[in-house]
């Protein structure tokens, strides 16, 4: 609790001293109007100032209003459904300036990616940026919402999902997965063990995001351990950063049939006099059990989860510091296997988190802005057997301090930043896996952007982005379980640093490239861990002389923006040193069952694959698509395949798409992925799914009113994807039908 206290009073009280200390001096003000391409105004559009950490809402005559802006050049990115995101680049000139700022959105039934907050701290356009990454929110997340983060981001190229039934699911990126990928909720780390185990979930609900971001390959740059495949950022704007001009709200139902249930949401932000503004949200989830293809019902994947936020945030012409309050309550089941004497078992846990942000704009044009940004939280989570007894307990407590700087010097603009990573761990229970671990991490790094050329005067023709980064990584087990051996500490240092360039050839075409190095340090599970893994199906063995893995990625990207067709495509390949692998040594008994003994083992390792989509107008409002990915991982030396990579996936797709109303249907196709280490993983045999939907959205008043009905799997086929971890008895979800119902004003 001290800990606590200290951190947040480091977060809050600086730049609150900060602004009564310079309150003579004010700072800028950038406000404007969006409109459409005929000057009508646009209400409920999105305005975000990624530098700054800012964002807001356009009122019902499409004004906005964004306070104490530094010195110096600013993104403005605009999103709104069923227009093209916009772009504009502003200056405020000095400190009491006020800048006014128009920005107009063209119509179109083409999906754009507006920017991706996770990607930068500078805020570049999405089509600049050196890493392929991707952003789902309006129309677009209401297609694919499903009912956990990594469902909804599934069908995305490059992205699929580690699944172990409906809640117990994480993305898969490229072939990675677990403590390979970063979970962020609003930028920060989410203190949850859903990277430590297959049937563990995420405890975030997709149904309270404005949108998702995702960063495909390494990411470690800017966000240090467990980023060294990929980041998933949900935002939800908890912490208030501007005073809206009106009442902000949303409310959002779902209903599925594969998961006989529902979920709903609602939430507002409202001003509390002129500079601070409060925001409240709450959700519910209650799903019954999981409906496979061909109509059988997988038993044991019933949930519920309950979540409630409370934000402040105290906005001044200076500085600005918030504050957010988040509890997840969840259970679920854990699907097994037909005579599985652990069937039935269930999880059941809680997180409690506080979060809290603050910036302050300082008097050097070199470095303008400060942010600091904490959390502390504490997770708590119970595995119930099936008599009803405890079988093991878990608690993790996490904290972040994060300090950033931006930095400017002509051409040359980024970002200079300080982390703090402090997990405490504990298992107890006759089945804990590990002995409990206090773990430390401290990272320092640089990001700038150059640009070498210009076109316009706005935005660079060719742009170069570099990096460098130092962390250093320390894991203390605990004493006192003889299972467990003496404590002992580990600890890694690392040094890692990226290479990118962006080139535009044309207002459309841009090509990027990069090479980047990255790192990951070993879990406690993978070092210590002695005892049956359930999820895992094995008797696993830690390895304590593990070494921290390294990475180095090299991607090429081409993208092309146009009125009539938006495509990416993107090469890449990951060779890993010292990548964590199980080696499965023979049988053992336990309880009277034979069970495979696994010890966590090294060795080199490399993915390579290619990923791509397009979009094309093929009419006025009909838009016709094309994607698809491929990922290839093995073990160098001839060691064999990566394992539960997921397959070949194409998918095309004709959609009629207007301002108000949309329908479409794709078809995606998996191939056959017989490329696996056998037993649990298992060879999978090819599938193809027909998915449809339909939408409409009315005004009534300033409540905007969102309908989406959606059918996926048609055809109810019985299918086995290969990243599931559990298809070796159960199959994927059948036929769904799925309403959407929103609320916004």
């Amino acid at each position: 609790m001290r800990r606590a206290l200290l951190l947040f009073a480091t977060v809050l009280l600086a730049p609150i001293a900060a602004t009564t200390g310079s309150a003579a001096t004010l700072a800028g003000k950038v406000h404007g109007i969006v409109t459409d391409s005929a000057g009508v105004a646009l209400p409920n559009a999105t305005v975000i100032v990624a530098e700054l950490g800012r964002a807001t809402t356009t009122d019902a005559e499409g004004k906005f209003t964004i306070r104490g802006v530094p010195v110096g050049d600013y993104h403005l990115s605009v999103m709104l459904l069923g227009y093209a995101p916009g772009h504009l680049v502003v200056r405020v000139p000095a400190e009491d300036s006020e800048v006014l700022a128009t920005i107009r959105l063209t119509a179109t039934p083409l999906r754009l990616t507006a920017m991706v907050v996770a990607a930068s701290p500078t805020g570049t356009e999405s089509d600049r940026l050196t890493q392929a990454a991707l952003e789902l929110s309006g129309r677009s997340l209401s297609r694919a919402l499903g009912s956990s983060v990594a469902a909804s981001l599934a069908g995305e190229p490059g992205v699929s999902q580690r699944y172990s039934g409906p809640v117990a699911t994480m993305p898969v990126i490229r072939g990675l997965t677990g403590d390979r990928i970063l979970i962020l909720q609003d930028g920060e780390r989410a203190g949850d063990l859903a990277s430590s185990a297959a049937d563990h979930g995420i405890s975030v609900d997709p149904l309270a995001a404005q949108r998702l971001e995702v960063v495909r390959g390494p990411a470690t740059l800017l966000y240090g351990n467990s980023a060294l495949g990929g980041v998933v950022n949900v935002v939800s704007n908890d912490i208030p950063t501007a005073v809206p001009g009106h009442f902000e709200g949303y409310v959002a139902t779902q209903g599925e049939t594969v998961t006989p249930g529902g979920a709903f949401s609602a939430g507002g932000t409202m001003a509390v006099g002129d500079r601070s503004a409060v925001s409240v949200r709450a959700g519910l989830r209650e799903l019954g059990g999981l409906r496979t293809g061909g109509g059988t019902t997988l038993s044991g994947t019933d949930s519920r989860a309950l979540n409630a936020t409370v934000g402040y945030g105290l906005i001044g012409e200076r500085a600005n510091a918030g504050l957010a309050l988040r509890v997840y309550d969840f259970e679920y089941g854990i699907p097994s296997a037909p005579g599985d004497p652990r069937a039935g078992v269930r999880l059941n846990g809680r997180r409690v988190g506080l979060s809290g942000k603050g910036g302050v704009q300082l008097r050097s044009r070199r470095i303008s802005y400060l942010r600091v940004e904490g959390t502390v939280q504490d997770f708590a989570q119970d595995e119930i057997e099936p008599g009803g007894e405890v079988g093991t307990s878990f608690s993790l407590k996490t904290q972040t301090l994060n300090a950033q700087a931006t930095t400017g010097f002509g051409r040359v603009k980024g970002a200079l930043g300080v982390q703090g990573l402090f997990k405490q761990y504990a298992a107890s229970g006759e089945e804990a896996l590990t002995p409990g671990a206090n773990s430390v991490g401290l990272g320092i790094f640089l990001f700038q952007e150059i640009a070498l050329s210009r076109l316009r005067d706005h935005d660079s023709g060719t742009q170069l982005q570099i990096g460098a980064r130092w962390d250093r990584y320390a894991i203390s087990s605990d004493a006192g379980n003889a299972k467990f051996g003496p404590a002992q500490t580990s600890a890694f240092n690392n040094f890692s640093g990226s290479l990118g360039a962006s080139v535009r050839l044309s207002d459309a075409f841009s090509l990027s490239g990069s090479l980047a190095s990255a790192f990951r340090a070993p879990t406690v599970e993978e070092l210590h861990s002695n005892g049956v893994h359930a999820a895992n199906g094995s008797y696993d063995v830690g390895n304590p002389s593990l070494r921290a893995e390294r990475s180095l990625g090299a991607e090429l990207i081409a993208r092309l923006r146009s009125g009539r067709v938006s495509a990416q495509v993107a090469a890449y390949s990951n060779a890993i040193s010292n990548y964590v692998t199980t080696d499965f040594l023979s049988d053992t008994i336990v309880d009277g069952t034979p069970m495979p003994l696994a010890r966590f083992v090294q060795a080199n390792a490399s993915l390579r694959g290619v990923e791509g989509s397009i979009e094309t107008r093929v009419g006025e409002a009909w838009v016709a698509s094309l994607s698809g990915d491929l990922v290839r991982g093995a073990l160098a030396d001839g060691g064999g395949p990566l394992p539960f990579l997921p397959p070949a996936r194409i998918g095309g797709g004709l959609r009629w798409e207007l301002a108000r109303r949309f329908v479409a249907t794709d078809i995606r196709h998996g191939f056959k992925q017989d490329r696996v280490t056998g037993g649990v993983d298992a060879a999978t045999a090819a599938y193809t799914l027909v998915n449809v939907s339909a939408g409409q959205q009315w005004l009534v008043g300033n409540v905007l009113h969102r309908m989406t009905l959606r059918v996926d799997n048609l055809a109810d086929a019985r299918y086995f994807d290969a990243a599931s971890r559990i298809k070796r008895f159960a199959a994927n979800p059948g036929r769904n039908v799925s309403l959407i119902y929103q609320l916004q004003f």
